[in-house]
């Protein structure tokens, strides 16, 4: 499993299945690094929208909101662990995507 595959996932969009998948393709990347954090939030990211999807009939405008919100700051994210970024602009993107998240839920 690779960065690749993260990237693919995305392209597809927030779907439920395709959240957990990418939710359990970042679990395995965190464990298999030595700087796990990124993989870590982006997890809890994916499960976080899938878990509040799934219970729940979700209005597709809702949906898109969401989508748009967040997902262009975890490709940020990807893109910047792939070119191997410095750790503060790790950190950075890492802080766009919380920001993201959190006021998709707002």
């Amino acid at each position: 499993m690779n960065l690749q595959q993260l990237r693919e996932k995305l392209e597809k969009g927030f779907y439920l299945d395709n959240l957990y998948e990418m939710a359990r393709l970042c679990k395995s990347l965190a464990l298999d690094t030595a700087s796990p954090a990124s993989f870590f939030v982006m997890e809890q990211v994916f499960l976080g929208i899938a878990r509040d999807w799934e219970d729940r009939p979700l209005p597709v405008e809702e949906a898109k909101q969401v989508e748009e919100k967040v997902i262009q700051t975890l490709k940020d994210l990807v893109d910047g662990i792939g070119a191997n970024a410095s750790s503060e602009e790790v950190f950075n993107l890492l802080n766009m995507v919380v920001s993201a998240y959190l006021i998709s839920f707002m």
